[in-house]
């Protein structure tokens, strides 16, 4: 005896403010595995600062520096507003300056100081910190997610800074995340 009734799909709505929060996403975002991720990072903030400074109309001095506790990267461009720096923070939106003007050998991404925020959230699980300093002032950003309301929670204190020209980024890479001596 055939059925008469009829399967019903229904529509799921799933909110797209944890596009950068996990590895599925934040992999399909920057089109590399977590592995190259400091690859990744340090291309686009490089790139940024190459930018930085052409918008200047300065000769680029980009400074790179390794340390134990993650990448950083200076430049002597214009220094990030305060404003592109909380526009980033907004996960319900795109924010871009450069988006209209990529270029075949840098900028390709649109989105890269979101998605080096989130990098460090993702490889720890748990919280992620990046320093992104400019105009004499530290910007602090702290970010987890709140899973119950699957949103992100990121937090961005300041403080005074000693960058009074350009822009310093620093990644603080999640111990999970460092090479383990002991497994060389």
């Amino acid at each position: 005896m055939a059925s008469s009734s009829k399967l019903q799909r229904i529509a799921f709505k799933t909110s797209r403010l944890l596009d950068f929060c996990n590895q599925k996403e934040l992999t399909a975002q920057t089109g590399h595995p977590p592995e190259a991720w400091p690859l990744v990072a340090l291309k686009e903030l490089v790139d940024n600062a190459l930018d930085a400074c052409e918008e200047a109309g300065v000769a680029p001095a980009i400074r790179v520096t390794l340390t134990d506790e993650g990448i950083v990267v200076e430049d002597n461009g214009l220094g990030i507003p305060a404003e592109l720096i909380q526009g980033v923070l907004d996960f319900s939106v795109r924010v871009s300056s450069r988006e209209a003007y990529v270029a075949p050998d840098r900028g390709a991404q649109g989105n890269a100081l979101k998605t080096i925020v989130a990098m460090p959230f993702v490889l720890d699980g748990e919280r992620g910190c990046v320093d992104v300093e400019a105009h004499g002032v530290r910007h602090r950003i702290t970010m987890g997610v709140d899973r119950i309301r699957q949103e992100p929670v990121v937090e961005r204190t300041e403080q005074a800074a000693d960058t009074a020209i350009g822009t310093k980024v620093r990644i603080h890479w999640p111990d999970s995340a460092k090479l383990n001596p002991a497994r060389r």
